[in-house]
């Protein structure tokens, strides 16, 4: 008897990604939306989520597109979108530019973020729509992860400036193995058993781990100038309790000072020292909402000497004083 293939095997032996839709995942035509799942008009149709999440409360779904229709200019209310090129080709469309996508394309979309698929060509994503509040800015560790931020952060704000080269482009075997991945996580997430959404998370970190090291992995000049700003970003994620130098990070990034300056700015809004100061303001609200440490205990251990400049710098940025902060916020055992 001939062993069947695998749906890795099946992949593989097409050439150029697979050509139906991926076991488990639920299928979803943008063409064949349900009435009032986009709303407005012009530049300004937005794909509502409740049309994309099933539970209010858990705001999340793996969508397999086979086939993708064209598509017209259109916005996410209120989430993100990880698209997952694995068959045919398309152009990406945005406000200003177009953009040729094929199997192997990965890129992140944010809600506020106007984009469509034109001139398609038997195309087939996997998208992966999430609440970036819920399930990546909420999670401490994942901002230091390398390569975290010039894929999901970065590259998304530079598309525009890199003409997209700067996107993550995958191998075929990367792209098989992370179809597999996104294969398993859709079952744990539509099999809905006790404990799914502990789980869909933990399968959902682990793509975003692999996505994230293999652009660390980015050979493109695109990509490895974003991941020059992203070491300095986790550098001051990993060390943000330690005294930090301008020149440190210059060395980081391997530029001048003035012009990691001027980058830095562009690329986060911020100085490098107003970002430092918000890293070390996060975790002080860790350890305030967590931990019985005294206020100063609090400032020393989140990179502050001066427990008077850490309480102007807590308000400057919460609108509250730490101690007002941790009264509102503090974790309480559910049985005393």
């Amino acid at each position: 008897m001939t062993k069947p293939q695998t749906t890795a095997q099946s992949r593989k032996s097409s050439g150029e990604g697979r050509t139906g839709p991926l076991p488990g995942l639920a299928t979803y035509i943008p063409g064949h939306a349900p009435a009032g799942a986009f709303s407005g008009s012009g530049e300004g149709v937005a794909w509502r989520r409740e049309h994309v999440f099933p539970e209010p409360s858990f705001p999340f779904a793996i969508l397999d597109i086979p086939r993708h229709p064209e598509l017209g200019l259109h916005t996410h209310q209120g989430f993100s979108e990880l698209v997952v090129v694995y068959a045919g080709r398309a152009m990406h469309v945005t406000t200003e530019e177009r953009y040729p996508i094929g199997p192997g394309d990965v890129f992140v979309i944010s809600g506020e973020s106007a984009h469509g698929y034109a001139d398609v060509d038997d195309l087939y994503l996997a998208n992966v729509v999430f609440e970036d509040a819920r399930f990546l800015r909420g999670i401490g560790e994942i901002k230091r992860l390398p390569g975290f931020h010039a894929l999901f952060r970065l590259e998304p704000r530079y598309r525009r400036q890199h003409w997209f080269e700067s996107r993550l482009r995958l191998a075929p075997d990367e792209l098989d193995h992370l179809l597999t991945l996104l294969e398993r996580m859709s079952r744990v997430y539509t099999a809905r058993q006790p404990g799914y959404e502990l789980r869909t998370r933990m399968a959902f970190l682990e793509v975003v781990c692999y996505l994230c090291d293999r652009y660390v992995g980015a050979k493109n000049p695109a990509s490895r100038s974003l991941l020059l700003m992203d070491n300095v970003i986790q550098y001051l994620e990993n060390n943000y309790a330690e005294p930090v130098s301008l020149a440190t990070l210059a060395e980081q990034a391997h530029m001048s000072e003035r012009n990691l300056l001027l980058l830095f700015r562009d690329a986060t809004g911020l100085s490098p020292i107003e970002y430092l100061i918000r890293v070390r303001i996060a975790h002080a609200c860790e350890l305030l909402r967590a931990t019985d440490r005294s206020i100063t205990e609090v400032a020393h251990a989140a990179g502050f000497l001066d427990s008077n400049y850490f309480s102007r710098q807590f308000k400057r940025f919460t609108g509250m004083r730490p101690s007002e902060y941790r009264e509102r916020f503090t974790l309480r055992p559910v049985l005393e």
